[in-house]
């Protein structure tokens, strides 16, 4: 049954690789030597209207991903860190550590800056752990040394600029450059919390709770509070407004003020689009926790997928904070496409090394990602949604939670809208392959399954009441999930001295003991991992066994809807290693 399950679902994402790169144009084959391939592929458009060659002086704001050395080392040394009676477990390492060990060279970025500098690129600068290097340059500048094609195009009334053809460099600097980043503004789409509205014969189920009543949803009584973990927050645009509602939230439902502040990374913007979303993350997280020592909002000026990356890049490389959430999403295909999903992995393994973790919100499209506006219903797009399906991320799902005026739980099952599926893209981690449905040697690229843990995201069930420009909106989503399970997260790094390290191995981890999947190979040879057919409860976790998002139906046991199912605090608490 697990197997027919994979099948069906890869089949829908295999024809949408399948057309990646069917329309793009290709620029002339370069001699060889001189040029070596990058993760960045020829954007696809789908469909899009191509309108000619966008202007020689336009300027591009790039991320150049350069690769970890010794990787094979750092592999290892990463399952060390997380393997109980090691004599490395949870000896985390700090950024200084990972550069010397396995940061790229101070050869290999000065050879990558050097070859920017040579064509003409300005305002270079190098990260701390030499992962990633931002730079400005005009169009001619960027097709001349990267021997690609910048074009312009339009769907519908949008207007965008992408790469019609892979980007390529020097055969000198192969093995150093992961990706070249930049080279589109195709936006995310805009975050938004799902708001909870009366709807004509509908249950009054709109009477929401002030998102510190979650502690009771999830256990949380008896574990300490976050006070001594600091988190972290993506954001994007003007935020000064959240600062305020955030102090009002605390102010009324009488919490602690925690102390909050503004990393700006990349070009910044006076977008407001987004702020429900961030008001969203910072009270729910900080609520779940009781309190936090610190919120640091990682901002970026918009949501596209090189300024996602650098992000995440720089959270992991000031490493200020074990956790952040990160409540945006995207269909696969498209990081996949341009590179930075292999990027940001590089970037997240080293947070892994260092005791970190990234919360992603699965979803709100179901068995669909958000390609097609189809919020809190299955979408005819089928995939799954990144960063949530990174293999370095923690991806949090969706459960319909109906609780009293407390948050006590009443019931609470698998969410319609929760995303979820298999990636046609993203491999799954060596945690999660006793569990993964989607797992076998067999594939070279896809089989991570998503998510890894739910909470509660329906907005017709329990909403959490939210604080936006001053006034208070019901809402959920998976927007809500995340940041409820990253405050989770700084009560249990609180109680264990910030030493946990990345969610998703430890959360595996204890339900692996208790449920080990059995390791077979097929007639073929092919190893695969058939999941315990028959799983037991597992200490640590409300197992959702009722609900679907569409094609995939909540089980015993792992599902794509809600993972491993909800946290229980108190007992995960006692149990997590």
């Amino acid at each position: 049954m697990r197997t027919l399950r994979r099948r069906t679902a890869l089949a829908g994402a295999a024809a949408i690789i399948g057309s990646v790169g069917a329309g793009a144009a290709v620029a002339a084959t370069p001699s060889a030597p001189a040029w070596a391939t990058t993760a960045t592929q020829a954007y696809h458009t789908f469909g899009a209207d191509l309108l000619g060659a966008a202007p020689a002086g336009q300027q591009l704001n790039l991320v150049i991903s350069l690769a970890p050395r010794n990787q094979a080392a750092e592999a290892a040394a990463l399952k060390a860190m997380y393997t109980p009676g090691s004599e490395t477990f949870h000896q985390f390492l700090t950024p200084a550590q990972f550069t010397a060990a396995y940061g790229p060279t101070t050869a290999a970025v000065d050879a990558v800056t050097g070859y920017l500098a040579g064509h003409g690129f300005t305002n270079i600068s190098v990260l701390s752990n030499h992962m990633a290097v931002t730079a400005t340059a005009n169009v001619a500048q960027v097709t001349s040394a990267f021997h690609t094609v910048i074009s312009n195009f339009r769907a519908g009334a949008v207007n965008f600029y992408a790469n019609s053809a892979p980007a390529l460099i020097p055969s000198s600097l192969s093995g150093v450059v992961t990706a070249v980043l930049g080279l589109n503004n195709v936006p995310f789409p805009t975050p938004h919390p799902v708001v909870a509205t009366k709807q004509a014969g509908s249950p009054n189920l709109l009477n929401g709770v002030a998102p510190q009543y979650f502690q009771n949803t999830y256990g949380a009584a008896g574990t300490p509070t976050g006070s001594k973990t600091p988190i972290a927050i993506l954001t994007e645009g003007n935020v000064s407004q959240v600062y305020k509602d955030l102090a009002l939230a605390e102010k009324n439902n009488k919490l602690p003020a925690v102390s909050m502040s503004q990393i700006n990374v990349g070009p910044q913007s006076t977008d407001t689009s987004g702020q429900d979303e961030f008001d969203l993350d910072t009270q729910s997280s900080t609520a779940m926790a009781q309190t936090v020592s610190h919120v640091y909002l990682y901002n970026i000026g918009s949501l596209v997928d090189s300024q996602i990356d650098l992000d995440f890049a720089t959270f992991v490389a000031q490493d200020k904070a074990p956790a952040m959430s990160a409540s945006i999403g995207g269909c696969d295909i498209f990081p996949w496409v341009d590179g930075s999903m292999v990027s940001t992995d590089q970037v997240l393994q080293e947070g892994a090394m260092q005791g970190q973790s990234l919360f992603a919100s699965s979803g709100d499209n179901g068995d669909g990602c958000a390609f097609i506006a189809a919020t809190g219903v299955p979408s005819s797009f089928p995939g799954t949604n990144w960063p949530a399906s990174g293999e370095f991320t923690t991806a949090v799902g969706g459960t319909t939670l109906v609780a009293d005026t407390s948050g006590n739980r009443i019931q609470e099952i698998g969410w319609i809208g929760s995303g979820g599926g298999i990636s046609e893209t993203e491999n799954p981690g060596w945690w999660t392959q006793d569990t993964d449905p989607g797992f076998s040697a067999e594939y070279v690229n896809g089989g991570r399954a998503v998510p890894d843990v739910g909470l509660d995201a329906d907005p017709y069930g329990t909403p959490a009441n939210i604080y936006v420009s001053g006034s208070v909106e019901g809402v959920g989503g998976t927007s809500l999930a995340s940041p409820l399970m990253l405050g989770s997260w700084a009560r249990m790094e609180s109680a264990h001295a910030n030493r946990l390290g990345f969610a998703a191995i430890d959360l595996y981890a204890v339900y692996d003991k208790v449920n080990p999947g059995t390791h077979e190979t097929t007639p073929v040879g092919i190893p695969v991992v058939i999941p315990t057919p028959n799983p037991a409860a597992v200490p640590g976790f409300t197992d959702i066994t009722l609900g679907t998002n569409g094609l995939y139906p909540d089980l015993p046991g792992y599902d794509e809807v809600t993972g491993l199912g909800a946290p229980n605090l108190a007992q995960l608490n006692k149990v997590i290693p």
